[in-house]
């Protein structure tokens, strides 16, 4: 506050910049702090953990079933952790005199049993009335998911992943994944106690690690950095259920 204070904004111009700040540190103050109560909210930007699951699990989802133009791991994807200089085992190699590129498999890449062995689970997985919709109807006959909606996501995260994938992916990758398949049903829960949100969230910060060690780069989109801070914002905001758009978008 003390940095932007002295900032003067008009829409489309800057106009002003604030004395001993690095220049396009700052571009504008939020008109929002004129309101006098604004510099107290301890939660001034509610983040929407019905988007955030719904983007996390799509994210995991796309890359461990390789879909085309969603996976997280593709040739730039290779490319560009041989830029960094980092995981060589997996930079892109070039095979034959036809020059083929071809991408060495990761740990989280899925076999073609595995695979079918996730859609099957999918097709069959059967719900109590009124829970969730029929998720069977997005496994399409060429074995991939289409269709499917936010609850859907909310439902596969929680429920189905440590299902479809336990023996289908390498361990260590199951184990992250049932991990962040906890948080999240922890933190979506009707009642939290302050001592467990504790606990989760020193597990936050260790489970976005692990998933740094196993997935590349790209698979880091904003959505998922924006995990770590859904626990601090429960402990203060209470249950999420109140505050998520299942019923504002219903």
């Amino acid at each position: 506050m003390e940095q932007v204070k002295n900032i003067e904004f008009t829409l489309g111009k800057m106009s002003g910049q604030a004395t001993g700040v690095p220049k396009y540190t700052w571009k504008k103050r939020s008109i929002f702090f004129e309101l006098p109560y604004w510099e107290h909210n301890l939660v001034r930007h509610n983040l929407d953990v019905m988007h955030i699951e719904k983007n996390v699990c799509d994210n995991i989802v796309s890359t461990l079933l390789n879909i085309d133009h969603k996976s997280k791991d593709n040739l730039k994807a290779r490319r560009d952790i041989e830029q960094l200089g980092i995981r060589k085992k997996l930079w892109p190699q070039q095979r034959g005199e036809s020059g083929r590129i071809y991408l060495p498999p990761a740990c989280f890449n899925m076999s073609k049993e595995a695979k079918n062995f996730f859609y099957e689970t999918l097709e069959h997985v059967k719900f109590p009335d009124g829970y969730a919709s029929n998720i069977s109807r997005c496994v399409q006959k060429h074995k991939t998911l289409t269709g499917l909606k936010s609850h859907d996501y909310h439902v596969l995260m929680q429920h189905l992943l440590p299902v479809a994938l336990r023996g289908n992916v390498d361990d260590k990758v199951v184990s992250v994944l049932i991990e962040l398949s906890t948080i999240f049903r922890v933190l979506c829960g009707k009642t939290l106690h302050v001592h467990e949100l504790d606990l989760i969230e020193a597990k936050v910060a260790r489970v976005l690690c692990c998933l740094e060690k196993i997935f590349l780069p790209t698979f880091f989109t904003i959505m998922v950095h924006l995990i770590v801070h859904l626990i601090h914002e429960a402990r203060v905001a209470g249950p999420v259920i109140y505050r998520w758009m299942y019923s504002t978008e219903r």
